[in-house]
């Protein structure tokens, strides 16, 4: 019953943001069009019950043909072969690949144009400690404002460089950069990183080539976005490690106690009727009184809640952490999270030599590490896992063995670096796909039974930048208002407490 109920509702919501903003580019209001549309592509990304919807991306289209215009001839003309252009729309420091990617670039001896949002300035120390003495150029734009400001800026940039080759790394429904990724086709040769494989994202039309990591990226690629394979390019990322990090505080010495390390969002733990990830963990303290567990980051913590009190002074639970790697370095193993998983931390865990322990949840989680059923990492059921585990954690000659066994599992820097460079010169990697249809119905339900729509909606609609549907959804903006002013309040009381 949940499953018609909620789709009716996302449907509904869908069809009156689309026909917002049909309305709205009949009447030249591109800004309100672009804010409904990127609120649909949100919905549809957080809901995830679609791959692609052709309907916004043809609505792109033709608003980048109505703002945006180009000439070919002098564009052609002046194209600097030796320019890339990284587009950056997260503007983070450690999280994600940017390092990796602007890195490789310059390596290989290009000029790096690279373009973010105005809120990462003086915010990315590691980014730039690891491209200083590179050809780069900073670029910072305001992607917080305006929709049609953020696309003039944008394409602004592309006419000032002429960049031959582009990379577009971005959010899943970033209708301004894919507006001006669409716009280019036939001026830059244009490559999407597919970041979020397993769901929804707007830009189909806004690459030449989409680089995924795994087959799963290709099989919905092909089948479900309807994307051609000879556009589908294979190539994994090197993982980027700051040496330099130090092991922040800790509740307890993680050199003298063995634990369990966990991490990432805490809803991926959540939305499982059994629970099965928290008891794990519960059958890991009960039977192993030596052990500690730690999991660093944010969420509803209600279920942690339950194991700290039932495990006083066994049980931690840290906010998000920048020196997770020095964490993940000294645990005994690292329990990945279900029902979803997490797919970086899955691979640093590999990376720093720790089994990545792993329920299977259908196919979700395959083809992450290299040669991966070799790795012995994934478990079909809970009992296998559990009676696994405690082999593991008590038998360090049996632990070592298979530890080993993630040798070579992980994509190298210098495999990475050789990659980029055949990618830009030859469109090619070393790497192929092997596409085959995957079902996902299961996994997308998750998806279906985690959605909180009134919670959903809100977010989706209700922002600053989004100011222009105020009229037309006036009660998620109204409900936005009043729940920052509950906030303020309780802060203030607080404080004056």
């Amino acid at each position: 019953m949940y499953r018609k109920e909620k789709d009716k509702k996302v449907g509904d919501i869908i069809s009156k943001l689309k026909n917002t903003s049909i309305t709205a580019i009949k009447k030249n209001n591109y800004e309100k069009a672009l804010a409904a549309i990127s609120a649909c592509a949100n919905i549809l990304y957080e809901y995830n019950q679609v791959y692609e919807d052709d309907e916004l991306e043809q609505m792109l289209l033709q608003i980048g043909k109505q703002i945006i215009k180009c000439d070919s001839q002098i564009y052609n003309q002046l194209k600097n072969s030796n320019t890339v252009l990284f587009y950056d729309s997260f503007g983070m420091d450690l999280r994600g690949h940017v390092i990796v990617y602007t890195k490789a670039i310059v390596k290989n001896g290009y000029h790096l144009v690279y373009v973010t949002n105005e809120k990462a300035r003086d915010n990315q120390p590691n980014l730039k400690r690891e491209l200083e003495g590179y050809d780069v150029d900073w670029i910072y734009i305001n992607m917080n404002k305006s929709y049609l400001e953020w696309i003039t800026s944008l394409f602004y940039i592309f006419e000032k460089n002429k960049p031959q080759n582009a990379f577009f790394y971005t959010t899943p429904f970033d209708v301004a950069g894919t507006v001006v990724f669409d716009r280019l086709e036939n001026y830059v040769y244009r490559y999407l990183i597919d970041l979020t494989d397993h769901a929804f994202w707007l830009g189909k039309y806004a690459a030449d080539l989409f680089i995924g990591s795994r087959d799963l990226a290709a099989s919905i690629s092909f089948f479900h976005r309807n994307i051609e394979k000879d556009k589908l390019a294979m190539l994994d990322v090197n993982l980027y490690v700051n040496c330099n990090m130090k092991l922040g505080p800790m509740p307890f010495d993680v050199d003298k106690n063995k634990f369990i390390f966990s991490g990432g969002s805490l809803y991926k733990t959540l939305g499982d009727p059994d629970n099965k990830f928290y008891a794990i963990v519960e059958h890991v303290l009960v039977n192993n009184p030596d052990i500690f567990y730690v999991y660093a980051g944010f969420g509803d913590d209600s279920q942690l809640k339950n194991l700290q009190y039932k495990f006083k002074g066994r049980v931690y639970h840290l906010p998000e952490r920048t020196d997770f790697y020095q964490i993940m370095e000294r645990c005994i193993i690292y329990l990945n999270t279900y029902p979803m998983f997490g797919g970086l931390m899955m691979r640093y865990a590999a990376n720093a030599g720790k089994i990545p322990i792993t329920l299977r949840h259908n196919n979700d989680a395959d083809g992450l590490l290299f040669d991966q059923n070799d790795r012995e990492i994934q478990y079909d059921d809970f009992d296998t896992l559990v009676k696994d585990l405690d082999h593991l954690l008590n038998d360090k000659e049996y632990l070592n063995t298979r530890e080993k066994k993630l040798n070579g599992a992980i994509m190298t820097e210098e495999c990475f670096v050789r990659n980029i460079g055949l990618l830009i010169k030859e469109k090619r990697t070393e790497y192929c796909y092997h596409i085959q249809e995957v079902d996902t119905a299961d996994f997308r339900d998750e998806y279906r039974r985690r959605y909180d729509c009134k919670y959903g909606f809100e977010h989706a609609i209700a922002k600053s930048i989004n100011r222009s549907l105020i009229i037309s959804f006036p009660k998620f903006f109204l409900k936005k208002f009043v729940s920052k002013l509950k906030i303020k309040f309780t802060e203030r009381k607080i404080k004056d407490d």
